[in-house]
């Protein structure tokens, strides 16, 4: 009976090693701060501007950077009316404004509509006064979503409050955005490399830490504009 016990004892204490020898690595790597990224950082901050909603890509229609109309859409375009399903049926409005150089080109939104703002959150809009209000918002662009990210992207975390450690999986822009947004002291969190930027004529970088990729997204900064 002492022989068995003497077993279970050796055993837990090798559980207990073995515990400790993983959460001592964990923290080791942890305290290597050097890849996390930081709350208001400069590559936090633009990795937002990748990731927000793209609110300038519907000007033509809405002429405001502060939010994006959810499609679809009616718009009077000159006194026409067309629908808009998709991004692509913006031209249908371009081409409004292009059959005449004489007029003054003007476009409407029909109420009610959805509307989204960089940071992806949706109001519904129903009258005039509130389009007014909502499309006066002092934003002047500056987003970079002309650079993109190849998903899915992993970022490692460790809760330094419960002492958790996890990895989150990110498959889309407003997933990542809102990660970024809520990044704050207590959860450290550090991207797992390598990570693919797509350049805005489509060309694929592979960054290895956070420097090479605050340099690929500083490097096509200024085609975004």
């Amino acid at each position: 009976m002492k022989f068995v016990k003497a077993k279970i004892d050796i055993f837990f204490i090798l559980i207990t090693l073995l515990l400790f020898s993983c959460q001592s690595e964990e923290n080791i790597v942890l305290q290597d701060t050097s890849g996390n990224l930081l709350s208001g950082s400069e590559l936090a901050v633009k990795m937002m501007k990748v990731t927000q909603n793209p609110v300038f890509a519907d000007n033509i229609i809405d002429s405001t950077d502060c939010f994006s109309v959810k499609l679809p859409v009616v718009v009077i375009a000159n006194g026409q009316e067309i629908t808009i399903d998709t991004d692509a049926d913006f031209a249908l409005v371009e081409d409004v404004f292009n059959q005449s150089q004489q007029d003054v080109d003007e476009v409407q939104v029909q109420l009610p509509v959805t509307v989204v703002y960089a940071d992806y959150i949706e109001e519904v809009i129903n009258t005039q006064r509130q389009w007014l209000q909502a499309s006066s918002c002092n934003e002047s662009g500056g987003d970079l979503t002309c650079i993109a990210f190849e998903y899915p992207l992993s970022v490692n975390t460790f809760d330094t409050v419960n002492q958790i450690a996890d990895v989150v999986v990110v498959d889309d822009n407003m997933e990542l955005y809102g990660f970024l947004s809520n990044l704050n002291d207590n959860v450290q969190a550090a991207i797992a490399y390598p990570v693919v930027v797509l350049s805005p004529d489509g060309n694929e970088i592979s960054v290895t830490d956070n420097e090479e990729l605050l340099n690929a997204i500083n490097q096509f900064e200024n085609l975004c504009e």
